[in-house]
């Protein structure tokens, strides 16, 4: 019974204290979602130098095979080995970007997009949901995690 008192009070006191999720002003929201996308325009444009910059030396990722990567320099390597598999550069669509604040420093930014990948002529990309949290030091919003997570059709939608 004091377990279960216990787990009820600390539920109580975290819901508390996340309950707001910290609402920002439309300025906060507008300015995490330019930086997004200036990072997308990165890649897009091949400036792969400034999209790697938007990321911290120790941010992580899992890739839609489930893959974790840590660390930004494994990141890269990662990325330089699915670039020499890919028939051409990756095309990415992303829309509907939308941001939670968890601090006013820390907030998650999800967004749906689409991936146009083909290895050895085979499409392997599609529909996805991308997820990201980007902490702000100084500032500056940088990337500390980042996920896709392919969109599968569920029997009977």
């Amino acid at each position: 019974m004091k377990n279960t008192f216990f787990h009820l009070l600390a539920c109580c006191a975290f819901a508390l204290f996340t309950q707001n999720s910290y609402a920002q002003t439309a300025k906060d929201e507008a300015d995490l979602k330019g930086y997004w996308k200036d990072v997308w325009e990165s890649y897009e444009s091949g400036n792969t130098e400034a999209m790697w910059a938007a990321y911290t030396e120790d941010a992580a990722e899992i890739g839609p095979d489930g893959s974790y990567v840590q660390g930004k320099k494994a990141l890269r390597e990662n990325w330089d080995m699915i670039m020499k598999m890919v028939d051409a550069p990756p095309k990415f669509t992303y829309e509907n970007p939308s941001v939670r604040f968890i601090t006013p420093d820390v907030a998650i930014l999800v967004w749906d997009s689409s991936a146009d990948i083909k290895i050895k002529g085979q499409q392997v990309g599609g529909k996805t949901k991308g997820m990201a949290l980007a902490h702000r030091t100084a500032g500056k919003w940088l990337i500390e995690f980042d996920s896709i997570t392919p969109v599968i059709s569920m029997p009977g939608n």
